[in-house]
């Protein structure tokens, strides 16, 4: 992946430095008409009103994030206060459906996301809410926290960009820990609830449609960018000073070291593209991204072997010297390592359903799940611990089970 974003892929690490510049306004335009309900510009108004927390306060609400479960100071009270505005905005936003950050999906690689990073720090905000409210007995204002938060991270979902999904898993995981942590504070009115409230979240984009889009928008922005330079440049034979200015505005692109002769013959190769040459090469692809839309609507248990297989045979051409191979540069450039991300996506779906069957264990025992199974991942096992229970799921797409605990014992 190539957009600014770029590094959240790799730690989900998002920069906390771009600029902001929410498009769309709550108010009555001058001589218009009210625009419809959008829980983006509610949003921004939370993110709006978030704290800048310094010194010892700073140090106090940095060290209570960094769990979910751990214990929390009597002191963190007045902290939580000066959070207050965020949090009633990100309530109010829960009310409304329609979620559009309206995206300015023709910057291709300079695509700003600044809402990502925002989105986290909220999160955090409320989940730490949720935990101070469920060690008070505040059960149902703890619930409305979660359910806040999880309705947040579906809406930064909305987006299907790899990067929204993967922000997404990473708040759900946390406000899903922080309630399976919590589930056995609630009655069974609350917890027939909770479970309708998890039925009527938004969904989260596809992988189809994350590759679907990121292949137009990558594209689309490249086309235009290839014609305006081959206009500029007016010289059919010039492909290598496009694909240089392209690389150069997307930041990438660095030559191979020049001490393999491999190495060399495919920078030659490149160096001696036409403009037809370029365009081929964009060609190439967006028909890439057209077959990992293909395999990643396959089923899980068929999509990773599918998936490890293309990204195996695709590393193989990287330092290829054949011309066909070296036609692919911007294919090996820009396709993402899709692999962990569908892993990703695979845990979040058995979680979302583990947390489901917890609840109907925590109303009716066990026996209510015995013999049920997660559709397309397999069959639940249910394991009784000293702290509580835990379900399990072992994906036969996976090396490792989703494991959901349950604290019952306090």
């Amino acid at each position: 992946m190539r957009f600014c974003y770029t590094p959240i892929l790799v730690g989900l690490l998002i920069s906390q430095t771009v600029s902001v510049r929410p498009a769309v306004s709550a108010d009555t335009p001058a001589g218009g008409t009210a625009s419809s309900p959008n829980a983006a510009v509610i949003y921004w108004q939370a993110f709006a009103a978030l704290p800048r927390l310094e010194g010892e306060q700073k140090t106090k609400y940095e060290a209570a994030i960094k769990s979910t479960t751990d214990p929390i100071p009597d002191d963190l009270q007045p902290i939580m206060a000066r959070f207050d505005t965020s949090l009633r905005e990100l309530h109010r936003a829960r009310e409304v459906a329609a979620c559009d950050w309206n995206l300015n999906y023709d910057d291709g690689p300079g695509l700003i996301l600044p809402h990502l990073q925002k989105a986290r720090e909220l999160s955090r905000a409320a989940l730490l809410r949720a935990r101070l409210r469920f060690a008070a007995k505040a059960t149902d204002d703890a619930v409305a926290d979660v359910v806040a938060v999880l309705k947040m991270a579906r809406d930064c979902g909305s987006s299907p960009l790899l990067v929204s999904v993967l922000v997404d898993i990473a708040i759900e995981q946390m406000a899903t820990e922080l309630l399976s942590a919590n589930l056995s504070s609630l009655s069974p009115k609350q917890l027939d609830s909770l479970a309708t409230s998890l039925e009527t979240l938004p969904a989260t984009p596809s992988m189809v449609d994350c590759m679907r889009l990121e292949g137009r928008v990558f594209g689309d922005w490249m086309e235009r960018f290839i014609n305006s330079e081959a206009t500029k440049l007016n010289d059919p034979k010039a492909g290598a000073k496009v694909l240089d200015a392209l690389l150069k505005q997307m930041n990438d692109g660095s030559p191979p070291d020049a001490n393999e002769a491999d190495a060399i013959q495919r920078r030659n190769l490149l160096e001696s593209l036409t403009i037809a040459d370029v365009r081929e090469s964009l060609r190439l692809l967006r028909a890439d991204y057209a077959e990992l839309a293909k395999i990643v609507g396959l089923p899980p248990t068929e999509r990773r072997g599918r998936l490890v297989e293309s990204e195996s045979q695709f590393a193989e051409t990287r330092k290829s010297a054949n011309r066909e191979d070296v036609l692919r540069h911007l294919s090996h450039l820009i396709l993402p390592a899709i692999v962990k991300v569908t892993d990703r996506e695979d845990q979040l779906h058995v979680r979302r359903s583990l947390l489901t069957f917890a609840i109907q264990v925590q109303l009716h025992g066990p026996d209510a799940i015995k013999d049920a199974t997660v559709p397309d991942y397999g069959p639940i096992e249910y394991r009784k611990t000293d702290s509580g229970f835990e379900l399990r799921c072992q994906p036969k797409s996976a090396d490792e089970p989703v494991v959901l605990r349950v604290v019952t014992a306090r």
